[in-house]
């Protein structure tokens, strides 16, 4: 949809005055014409009454334009500096009629997001601190208990394995021991800095050896999959592991969303920065959608807003049949230790080491409602320069 045209402030005020002097002209004319044969004495009275009636009636007019134009805009402008100034960075100033102030709401708002992205990327950066923390204490203090409880249990099952009834406890044993451990290492692997050696890579080569990996495996078996992958030549630049564990961790929630069959969609492709804001800028003005279209995220909006960030980048959209996200969690399912899962089911670990790797490869991440019915997780990474041919979308357009 095209941007709207607004009149300037100067215009619209112009155009008033202009109206106002000639209606006063015409005012003027028009008396004297109609009182030409009454006398002096009376004349000159009515014309001024007239006159008079006419210029209050303009002033009117004009006071309640410059309450509309300027005074009703500036009001919200202040309203919402206000409310920014107390710590509200969810305060938007409602667009306004006239350039100027429509341009001031516009900027006002970029700001406003702009400060709701660098207060959630603080905390996320005290998280991981205090995550930090919390890794290197646990790994000391419960790193090395755990090691002996499982060498003991290893010397359990070896001096009793002619005794019936000790299989099965001990199985469960070393089982909650790996469980243990597949905690620390997710929280280490979450919070600790890793000496990486990234490479260029094609995405499209790590989802299909995912998908193979998981189909070997029989995970996948039970589901309807279907690869959407578009972009040969979106190569980024990242720990080819690092991915592979992200895309595993993501099918895996597919897969565990869905009860016994379900359908999963994995689509990748290259979109232009431009089209895909704009899009995103349609659809703000458009009716609501349907069920199961997407909509904008303030993640993606932000990482666009971003003046690194770049004018072309990989897209990979994950989808499912599954239950979906519900819009109160589509943050907090980033969150470390945060699950939708029964107890016992996950460590609520594997959505926050997969955001914390696309944001450490300058990408962002987010879920919505999938066309299939469950959720939908977006990935935008930025591409390796070297390794992209320049192409052009099929109609121009982003397609989520």
């Amino acid at each position: 949809m095209p941007e709207i045209k607004r009149p300037s402030i100067h215009d619209r005020l112009q155009r008033v005055l202009v109206a106002a002097s000639a209606g006063l002209i015409i005012a003027i004319i028009t008396t004297m014409w109609f009182t030409e044969e009454l006398p002096a004495g009376i004349r000159w009275p009515l014309v001024v009454v007239f006159v008079f009636v006419v210029a209050l009636f303009s002033a009117s007019i004009l006071q309640r334009l410059v309450a509309r134009l300027i005074e009703e805009p500036l009001g919200h402008c202040v309203q919402a500096a206000d409310t920014i100034a107390r710590g509200d960075v969810a305060q938007l100033v409602p667009p306004a009629s006239t350039q100027e102030f429509h341009q001031l709401a516009t900027s006002i708002n970029h700001m406003t997001e702009q400060m709701a992205a660098a207060t959630q990327s603080r905390m996320r950066v005290e998280k991981l601190a205090t995550m930090g923390r919390i890794a290197a204490g646990i790994s000391h203090e419960i790193g090395n208990p755990v090691s002996a409880i499982a060498n003991y249990a290893h010397l359990l099952r070896m001096r009793t394995q002619d005794v019936q009834g000790t299989t099965e406890p001990l199985d469960a044993l070393e089982r909650e021991i790996t469980r243990i451990d597949r905690i620390m290492r997710g929280l280490l692997d979450y919070a600790r800095p890793r000496r990486l050696t990234p490479k260029p890579i094609v995405v499209d080569d790590i989802i299909e050896d995912v998908l193979r990996l998981l189909a070997d495996q029989g995970i996948t078996r039970r589901f309807r999959v279907t690869r959407q992958l578009e972009a040969p030549d979106g190569v980024v630049y990242a720990e080819r592991h690092d991915l592979e564990q992200a895309f595993v961790n993501l099918l895996l929630n597919a897969v565990d969303a869905m009860d016994r069959e379900g359908e999963i969609v994995i689509r990748s492709r290259i979109n232009d920065a431009t089209a895909f804001g704009d899009s995103f800028e349609k659809r703000r003005t458009d009716p609501p959608p349907p069920r199961g279209a997407h909509r904008p995220s303030k993640r993606a909006l932000a990482w666009l807003a971003r003046p690194e960030s770049p004018p072309r980048f990989l897209q990979v959209v994950l989808a499912d049949s599954g239950t979906g996200v519900a819009p109160e969690d589509a943050e907090r399912i980033f969150e470390p230790f945060f699950s939708t899962k029964q107890p016992g089911k996950g460590t609520g670990l594997g959505l926050a080491i997969v955001a914390s790797t696309i944001e450490n490869l300058g990408g962002t991440i987010w879920v919505q409602r999938a066309r299939e019915g469950g959720a939908a997780f977006v990935i935008l990474l930025p591409l390796h320069a070297s390794g992209v041919r320049p192409i052009t979308p099929p109609n121009g357009e982003a397609v989520i």
